[in-house]
């Protein structure tokens, strides 16, 4: 998508080349100060809300204070982990244009981190968006020649991160860009992506002039999770793409091309691909983490070395499917006992290292294979075609009820319905007709009033009425003060509804009441509210009776439907994501704490492809279930301490017989997690 244009009232949009910034896009005058300005003021606000929240709990004397699910004092130590109210969202964006910068475009507030237990913890890098006009005029160039980009350097252009690691920096988002890291520079690399939850990079092109330097695009900070990429396009460099440590990310519809050392290399990390396409003489691909789980499919490995693999397959787990190759030896490197008997030259339909896994006996078991669409466009509207909520009265305030405002909004014959910048409190239910193509929330936050957050069942968005035209729900970061027993979309008609860079902290995110219908889910995630520790705890803490959630409450529920999920982050509900009796494919996902992360029942289809779940706390809530119905899964399981695994990984029931996959019945991959390198459960037979 090209030409992202924004009304003029929009204040979430910083554009760079506008007062206090002035960075000037004819690229002749250097621009980094003023970018790492924008940078830093984003972060300043975060930091001065922080701040406030801190002070409001050393003020509270009691020592197991609590205000919000993760704000408290135990025992008279400190947990502030973010702020409670969030500063105004903003996007920094770059009109068309080429901005020439000298050094690394990032912030540069030092030792932000928040507060765990009284002591100083985990960087606050959150909500960094950046967003050009358009990837094809839209460029970021680096001046040539630079000392500090010089050979043996990892040196980014722009960069998502500056200490070590963290799990909290939501919602990061880069789009519509080129970066250009101009020539005798061979030791930049062109993004340093980090994200934790929510997080995407899309529609880039991160080129190289004389095809040196270190990495295109680049996740190698510990912890990173839930990190998506799409249509991302990379030439030169030694990697194109790097993703190490303990990352979890997912890369569709990318394109590498004359890299010196990999097309991608990946480490101890969770990496699905679909639908790559690499030109290169050395490798595509190298798979080198004794714990890293890696899946491709649909893949196209062209020009390479004939006396080289194009999968150079050393350590760890592989999931291989639709592989086409032309010029290289084979697709993957021979040397291992249980990989080929015979090399495979130029196409590989299916491979499982380790795998499959079976409950049931069946011929020829491999993964399901759903045909899977791409997520559709949705035009961008020119500006006028916007409407803000603000105009109908609705006020960030976090205070005012904006729910009429809102669906005079949604009501208005506009295809285009924004928000503005702060909070909106919500306590009805708002409908979203036919004549709406996209709500773009522009990463407010939003609330729940005290009626809504007791009304189960129900969506505090509703979807009606029917159109050939699909309806997108993109760019919200609703945090701890949007709980309760509802869900925030409810979709009740059969239009293809697409959720984009969501994060919805304290609220299960979808369900259907009308079967039939398609659903498109790309980088969304969320939280059922609860303190952490929930699950484990025999009494809930002193005021947290305040905060209704109920963690049996799916985060996603799926009755009868085709969904196609790309990224997607649920956690603590009990049911993280339940397919009934509909077709489920998920290409990436993180889920976290006890409580099934997969169950398909009634016959469903369910497909997973690379996925990780974490913290099973030791408890009997099988990871996966499967009940008369279809589903495949590459999958591998984490824990930190023994007391936090899965003992039962699958639990398949088919015509009343019930079987279980347990922990010891899988191959070991990281401090006694395990990996599930493909289970295939027998077809239903009802």
């Amino acid at each position: 998508m090209t030409g992202f244009r924004f009304p003029k009232e929009c204040t979430t949009i910083i554009d760079v080349t506008k007062p206090p910034y002035n960075a000037d896009p004819t690229g002749k005058i250097d621009c980094t100060a003023s970018l790492r300005r924008a940078f830093n003021d984003i972060m300043q606000g975060y930091q001065d809300e922080f701040n406030k929240t801190k002070a409001k709990l050393e003020a509270m004397s009691d020592p197991n204070a609590l205000i919000t699910f993760e704000i408290r004092k135990v025992e008279g130590k400190m947990n502030v982990i973010f702020p409670e109210d969030l500063p105004i969202a903003k996007i920094i964006y770059f009109p068309n244009g080429t901005y020439l910068v000298s050094d690394t475009i990032s912030y540069f507030i030092e030792d932000f981190r928040n507060i765990l237990f009284g002591l100083p913890n985990l960087e606050m890098n959150c909500r960094i968006r950046i967003l050009g006009e358009s990837k094809e005029n839209t460029v970021i160039k680096l001046k040539d020649n630079l000392s500090a980009f010089e050979y043996g350097n990892d040196r980014p252009v722009i960069s998502f991160i500056q200490g070590y690691d963290t799990n909290i920096a939501h919602n990061n988002i880069i789009e519509n860009l080129t970066i250009n890291i101009g020539k005798g520079n061979p030791g930049a690399t062109g993004v340093k992506f980090y994200a934790n939850n929510t997080g995407a990079a899309r529609n880039l092109r991160i080129i190289s002039e004389d095809g040196k330097g270190n990495t295109g695009f680049s996740i190698i900070n510990d912890m990173a999770s839930a990190c998506y990429g799409k249509n991302l396009e990379i030439e030169g460099f030694n990697f194109g793409i790097r993703v190490d440590t303990r990352a979890i990310a997912a890369f569709e519809h990318i394109t590498l091309k004359k890299q010196n050392r990999y097309g991608a290399f990946v480490g101890n990390a969770t990496v699905s691909f679909k639908d790559i396409k690499s030109e290169n003489f050395v490798p595509a691909l190298r798979a080198n983490g004794t714990s890293g789980a890696v899946a491709v499919t649909d893949a196209e490995f062209l020009g390479g070395n004939p006396i080289d693999s194009a999968i150079y397959y050393r350590y760890g787990f592989i999931f291989l499917r639709n592989i086409k190759s032309q010029g290289y030896e084979n697709i993957v490197n021979t040397n291992r006992s249980f990989t080929f008997e015979e090399p495979v030259k130029e196409y590989l339909s299916e491979y499982s290292s380790f795998g499959p896994r079976l409950l049931f006996n069946q011929e020829n078991p491999c993964s399901l294979n759903l045909d899977v669409p791409n997520t559709p466009m949705v035009d961008w509207d020119a500006p006028q075609n916007w409407v803000c909520v603000d105009s109908f009265g609705a006020k960030g305030d976090g205070v005012t009820d904006s729910t009429d405002a809102i669906q005079k909004a949604m009501n208005s014959g506009k295809s285009t319905i924004y928000f503005g910048a702060g909070q909106y409190l919500i306590n009805g239910v708002i409908e979203i007709p036919n004549t709406v193509k996209r709500v773009n929330f522009m990463y407010c936050d939003l609330a729940s009033g005290k009626d809504i957050c007791k009304m189960p069942n129900t969506g505090v968005f509703k979807v009606v009425g029917e159109s050939e035209s699909p309806l997108i729900m993109e760019d919200l970061f609703a945090f701890e003060k949007f709980f309760g027993l509802s869900t925030f979309v409810e979709h009740a008609s059969k239009r293809t509804l697409i959720l984009s860079d969501l994060h919805i902290q304290a609220l299960s995110i979808y369900f259907n009441s009308v079967s039939d219908g398609i659903v498109f889910v790309e980088n969304v995630g969320g939280t059922i509210g609860g303190v952490p520790g929930a699950g484990v705890r025999k009494e809930a803490l002193s005021g947290e009776e305040k905060y209704i959630y109920d963690r049996n409450i799916p985060m996603f529920s799926f009755k009868n439907q085709r969904a196609y999920c790309r990224m997607i982050n649920p956690e603590k509900s009990l049911h993280e994501v339940v397919n009934d009796g509909g077709i489920l494919w998920v290409m990436g996902c993180k889920t976290e704490e006890e409580g099934t992360a997969f169950e398909t029942k009634n016959g469903g289809f369910t497909e997973v492809i690379g996925a990780q779940l974490f913290i099973g706390l030791g408890m009997e809530y099988p990871a996966i279930i499967n009940e008369n119905s279809n589903v495949s899964a590459f999958v591998s399981t984490l824990g930190m301490t023994e007391r936090q695994h899965w003992p039962i990984v699958v639990s398949e029931t088919q015509n009343g017989v019930t079987r279980l996959l347990k922990k010891e019945d899988l191959p070991l991959c990281y401090n006694g997690s395990v990996m599930i390198p493909l289970y295939v459960g027998e077809k239903s037979k009802q």
